[in-house]
């Protein structure tokens, strides 16, 4: 039995050894093993940089066939007929089919192109270059069954290869992509004039010598900053959501005899006119012309609506425009009296009608009041004199900032009214009842 025991833990033991040989052998020989290298099958399908490109055709299974051509660095829409293009947008394009690289090389010698969708193909983009190769042709087709990418050929060459899915959007374009879409071609930061005109309303924006925009009612009052700016960024990226008809002198029924809204734009680049029609029915945009330009095309109802103001929307009704940190002289005259206050270095200083320091708190809280003077609405008509400010009971004398800009408001109570206007207002405005209340409280308190 102790026989048996002892061949049986031999066997055992050349096992082990065995076992443990084979091991070291395997882990001996792996050691000497170079290193597995990732390989990848990207390959630029095509080698011409994009200043060497004359023309590019697009072809899409189901849609507009169109050709663009490279005329004197610039490109253009030549068939089916000319359009400037958005260069920005097509250079795009370019960047696109000339950085292209080949993910995946599914089928060397495919039996049937069919399977990858390209008999016939969805998309095909012909280009003529004037290096090598001279012409070129660019086979899309279906997307990868994990849509994580596309299958193409190029013309010439049986294999067919995947292309990465974001060059579908970047490659598959159709004519209106490309085009310049811009319904106002003049530079919106040159506008000098804005008039419009919607529904028996009408206002004019014009930009006064010192670059400020005025509402012109007459006469010209300040207008909002906000709003006009609101109004000048809708006019820079004004563009066109579609073409309904590429020749306005064609056009049809678009609601033009009795315009929605029309925009007379001035500016460096001479005057346009943009007409807004009637809603198209299919979608949630207005019809419009520009004069210079030759479609009738639409616009977004936000674009439309954002026109459609009141004179009292674009009216300024802050009374003042200073920052608090960079006012350096006060004067004030009230019923009550005059005062004259002066920021010395952090220290504020009374030095009318008497000289003593004045607690800095409470000179910001005053400061404060006046800043938050606002109109609540605008009298239609009136002389001064109608509103009390003939001969106003207040007047407030701001200087502030480096060049000691000077703003004047006037203020007057009638009966249970406050009006008040900045000096350099023909208008006037008409507040809160309680809107001085707060003022001649916080000038007490100093």
């Amino acid at each position: 039995m102790k026989k048996q025991k002892l061949i049986n833990t031999l066997i055992a033991l050349v096992v082990l050894a065995a076992t443990w040989g084979a091991f070291t052998y395997y882990d001996k020989h792996k050691g000497k093993e170079k290193p597995a290298v990732a390989t990848t099958n990207q390959t630029k399908i095509f080698s011409v940089d994009a200043q060497h490109i004359q023309s590019i055709t697009f072809k899409p299974r189901d849609g507009e066939v169109f050709s663009c051509h490279r005329e004197g660095g610039k490109w253009t829409i030549a068939d089916p007929h000319p359009l400037t293009v958005d260069q920005g947008n097509f250079s795009g394009v370019l960047n696109s089919l000339t950085t292209a690289t080949s993910d995946e090389v599914v089928d060397p010698h495919p039996t049937s192109l069919k399977d990858f969708g390209l008999d016939p193909p969805s998309f095909v983009l012909e280009v003529t270059t004037d290096a090598k190769p001279q012409s070129f042709t660019l086979l899309l087709g279906d997307d990868t069954p994990t849509s994580s990418g596309l299958y193409a050929q190029v013309s010439g060459n049986p294999q067919v290869f995947t292309l990465a899915s974001y060059l579908k959007t970047s490659l598959e374009k159709k004519m209106f992509d490309l085009r310049d879409r811009r319904a106002l071609t003049l530079e919106a930061e040159q506008l000098q004039k804005i008039g419009v005109e919607y529904k028996g309303a009408s206002w004019t924006l014009d930009k006064n010598p010192e670059g400020v925009w005025d509402l012109v009612l007459p006469p010209p009052v300040r207008a909002d900053r906000f709003t006009v700016d609101g109004l000048v960024s809708q006019l820079r990226g004004l563009t066109m959501q579609s073409i309904a008809e590429e020749d306005k002198k064609k056009s049809g029924d678009f609601g033009f005899g009795s315009p929605e809204l029309r925009l007379q734009l001035t500016g460096s680049g001479g005057t346009q006119t943009i007409v807004v029609g009637k809603k198209d029915k299919g979608s949630d945009h207005y019809f419009a012309t520009n004069s210079a330009l030759d479609p009738v095309f639409t616009l977004s109802s936000d674009f439309v609506t954002q026109f459609q103001k009141n004179q009292a929307d674009l009216r300024e009704k802050d009374l003042f425009s200073f920052s608090s940190f960079d006012v350096k002289h006060v004067e004030v005259d009230t019923p009550k009296g005059h005062w004259a206050f002066e920021r010395q270095g952090n220290q504020w200083k009374q030095t009318a009608p008497k000289s003593k320091t004045v607690n800095s708190d409470k000179m910001d809280t005053f400061l404060t009041h006046l800043r938050d003077l606002r109109a609540d609405s605008f009298p239609k008509s009136g002389n001064l004199a109608d509103f009390g400010l003939a001969k106003p009971g207040y007047r407030f004398n701001i200087q502030s900032g480096e060049k000691n800009t000077t703003e004047i408001v006037e203020a007057a109570k009638s009966g249970d009214h406050v009006y008040a206007r900045r000096s350099t207002d023909p208008l006037p405005a008409e507040l809160s009842k309680t809107a001085l209340d707060d003022v001649e409280k916080s000038l007490g308190e100093l």
